[in-house]
């Protein structure tokens, strides 16, 4: 098949949508579809980013400007020179994987060449709107609107969660469904081989004993603060206990401020970022994966957690409802609730038979997510699309 694909996030941009997007357009290319990806550029000006070191995926990026509500996020502006380049590559299928600039470049121009469309709603939108300083109820209004407006405009819908289907359609989509969750590389994220081992990585980051860990956007709605606030609680039953935050973003000096306030600030470590084999020897350090957001999809966090077979705590909301299973990989805490956060994790850290129960089931649920099965799904969403149109 020849694939185009349309995003308006794009390594080298840190986020989940960004990371999936080049993995299936790689995975796709490296079973010998034609993959063409048209993303944000940097700057103005439009340019070739190379081939993703496969040589069936081609990177373009088009001229942007700066989204001036979104700090670092820019703007596609139309440029024609995509349309008669998409033309002369003539895919079979054109992917859309985010609702603005980018993604209605590629609308249109499924349009205008009758090309069958599909398209990826990754997220909650609306979870997303303080950033843009307007989080008000016209303003979550009027985001699903667009949003709904914007993928009834596509033939197939794939969506990761089903919980995220059941809000489209809730919302007003009329468009057909698929469920196709987001995948990971389950030979780079793999479990620790023995205790031995994970004892090294714990002196690697200067974890003296039991450690959790939390990877991802460091931001307001993944309610870290949450976490942080449970950290004293555990720390009476566990003095030695570190929590260790992976990642990097807006919130970060509020939380050091929070931690500081609280005097558990000797008890976190920051990371920051981390990629490849550091991020996975940071995870394997670590004894439990804890998450008390409440607006994630399908993070890659947790399933990249589950992979290194880590028991999760997390809060059953969205997506996690539909990745973590209660009493056998992990434990759900109460929403926005430290105290009962600190007893399920507690709970987990005191019995070494569950930690190794919880941490095997982690793993072999996580198998469920590899890049071969996914990809074998997307493989048939789009053939399926191209036969019906």
């Amino acid at each position: 098949m020849r694939i185009a694909i349309f995003s308006d996030t794009f390594p080298p941009q840190t986020n989940g949508v960004s990371h999936v997007v080049f993995q299936s357009a790689k995975n796709l290319a490296g079973l010998g579809h034609k993959v063409i990806v048209f993303t944000v550029s940097e700057n103005f000006f439009a340019k070739q980013l190379g081939n993703g070191d496969t040589k069936n995926l081609q990177i373009i990026s088009l001229p942007s400007i700066p989204a001036l509500v979104y700090s670092k996020e820019r703007f596609h502006i139309p440029f024609s020179a995509t349309y008669f380049r998409l033309k002369k590559f003539a895919p079979d299928v054109i992917h859309v994987h985010t609702p603005f600039g980018a993604g209605w470049m590629g609308v249109q121009s499924s349009k205008k060449l009758a090309i069958p469309l599909v398209g990826t709603h990754h997220t909650f939108y609306d979870h997303y709107l303080k950033h843009a300083r307007i989080e008000y109820g016209w303003a979550k209004k009027f985001s699903w609107k667009l949003t709904v407006g914007f993928y009834n405009r596509c033939d197939l819908v794939l969506s990761p969660t089903q919980s995220l289907a059941d809000a489209l359609f809730k919302k007003g989509l009329k468009k057909p469904v698929a469920i196709i969750p987001n995948s990971i590389d389950t030979n780079l994220f793999r479990p620790v081989e023995n205790l031995e081992t994970q004892k090294q990585l714990k002196n690697k980051f200067n974890i003296p004993g039991q450690s959790i860990v939390y990877m991802g956007r460091v931001s307001y709605e993944k309610s870290i603060d949450q976490v942080i606030k449970s950290l004293p609680l555990m720390l009476h039953k566990i003095p030695q206990l570190k929590l260790m935050i992976i990642g990097d973003g807006p919130e970060k000096e509020k939380l050091e401020k929070l931690a500081k306030k609280l005097g558990v600030l000797n008890s976190v470590i920051f990371t920051g970022f981390l990629y490849g084999e550091k991020l996975v020897e940071a995870l394997r350090a670590n004894d439990i994966f804890i998450t008390a957001s409440c607006s994630e999809n399908m993070p890659l966090s947790v399933l990249e957690a589950m992979a290194t077979g880590l028991p999760i705590v997390a809060v059953k909301e969205k997506g996690l409802a539909e990745i973590v299973k209660d009493n056998e990989n992990g434990f759900f805490a109460k929403t926005d609730d430290p105290q009962d956060i600190a007893e399920k994790t507690l709970m987990l850290l005191a019995d070494d038979n569950l930690l190794k129960k919880f941490s095997e089931n982690s793993r072999n649920l996580a198998l469920e997510y590899s890049q071969e099965k996914v990809t074998a799904k997307l493989e048939e969403a789009y053939k399926k699309v191209i036969n019906n149109k």
